[in-house]
């Protein structure tokens, strides 16, 4: 189960859900500057300018930013609000947003990638007029529907005030956070020894080698500067290389902790905003943590869980200190407590599948990490927000990997 191979590809976990979260991830103080804050609505490499006003045939002109980019690259809302309207022909929404204004997403891609069939989706399924989106969430994808057929693929965004005024949105997207901004990332893994790491979303990522096939590949701050980074965990002896930069390169430190069988975890131990290493040993069901990076004893230690269970490791209350966290492959049963200490669960519930992969994240930016698990049997992240046994709140596919591992949005 945790032979894994090292190639990582990360994805924000801002994915598309029928139902909001409730801890939706906060935007800055509206209205600094006379810029309106919201979330850049597409995630990967573009480029665009200002053609606000710009005449267009018929006698139009430009109510919008043509946001150019990939065909496929994802579309995410700007700012939290309720779909009002979703063309009859595919391809273009508009989000009222909560506060009043509003945004249109128009030419989104109504194609099988690569082709000019018409047979794919546009708009990400389940989001229709009444459902209420959160900012960052995907809603559909880069395209060329539309009259922009014989065009490059590209978004057309607009952006209303209150009173349904198209203002440009050039300035403002200038200013626009990205969508990871402030959360976690899931990082998926296969057997190719490479790291694929896109800045945002599904964009074009960053490429590198880090590893051998058959470590653990973690991810933590190792170096305290805020931003995840690989590492690597030897099961049959123990070996820990680790690198605090997501680029090739040699490891940035290398040491021994643990003993054959032993299962690595990452997470801050202290609260002092540097990750660690522990080990789970499933022949005793205790964890040994240590508040260093190196070769040494154990700083704590306590026995939680039952063995043949799957550990992760979570900052499931908010405090700034990690904890640990079961998950029965059997049957979706996770529990965990908020304590480093041995004990009873704090919390339990079902969810997932079994063969499931688990991995805990901040995937809203609200402080507490929750739980997603990846499914390997067709590819799909499955993230509950809420930490409750309930329906599904997001999901995305992804593609076929081995495993799952959580990184810093940035």
């Amino acid at each position: 189960m945790f032979r894994i191979a090292t190639a990582v590809a990360m994805l924000a976990a801002v994915l598309v859900a029928p139902q909001s979260p409730a801890h939706a991830a906060e935007l800055p103080a509206p209205a600094v500057d006379g810029i309106y804050p919201m979330v850049f609505p597409v995630g990967g490499d573009n480029h665009y300018t200002n053609t606000f006003g710009a005449p267009r045939s018929g006698g139009r002109t430009h109510a919008g930013t043509d946001i150019m980019a990939d065909k496929m690259l994802p579309v995410v809302a700007a700012a939290s609000g309720t779909i009002g309207w979703v063309s009859s022909t595919c391809c273009a929404l508009e989000i009222e947003h909560d506060d009043g204004w509003s945004s249109m997403y128009i030419h989104l891609n109504n194609d099988t990638p690569g082709t000019d069939d018409g047979l794919g989706n546009g708009i990400m399924p389940g989001l229709e007029r009444g459902v209420h989106v959160e900012a960052g969430q995907i809603i559909g994808w880069v395209g060329d529907s539309g009259n922009a057929e014989w065009t490059s693929p590209h978004l057309h965004f607009e952006l209303h005030t209150p009173d349904g005024t198209a203002i440009s949105s050039y300035e403002h997207l200038l200013e626009a956070r990205g969508a990871a901004e402030g959360r976690d990332v899931a990082a998926y893994v296969d057997a190719g020894s490479r790291f694929h790491r896109p800045t945002v979303l599904a964009g074009v990522p960053d490429r590198f080698y880090f590893g051998i096939p058959e470590d653990v590949p973690l991810m933590g701050d190792w170096d305290c500067d805020g931003t995840k980074t690989p590492a690597m965990y030897r099961p049959s002896n123990g070996f820990v290389y680790l690198t605090n930069a997501n680029e090739f390169g040699v490891a940035d430190a290398e040491f021994f902790y643990g003993i054959p069988g032993d299962i690595p975890l990452a997470g801050d131990w202290n609260g002092d905003g540097c990750d660690s290493f522990a080990v789970y040993r499933p022949s005793e069901g205790t964890v040994y943590a240590r508040n260093a990076l190196g070769t040494g004893f154990a700083d704590f230690s306590f026995t939680f869980g039952v063995p043949g269970d799957q550990p992760f490791a979570g900052d499931f209350n908010g405090d700034g200190i990690d904890s640990v966290g079961m998950y029965r492959l059997r049957n979706g049963l996770v529990y965990y407590r908020n304590a480093l200490t041995s004990g009873p669960a704090d919390k339990q519930f079902f969810f997932g599948a079994p063969g499931d992969e688990i991995v805990a994240g901040d995937w809203d930016g609200d402080g507490d990490d929750t739980v997603a698990v990846y499914r390997p049997s067709n590819g799909y992240l499955v993230v509950n927000m809420e930490n409750n046994t309930g329906p599904t709140e997001y999901s995305l596919w992804v593609g076929t990997f081995e495993t799952v591992v959580a990184s810093t949005g940035s």
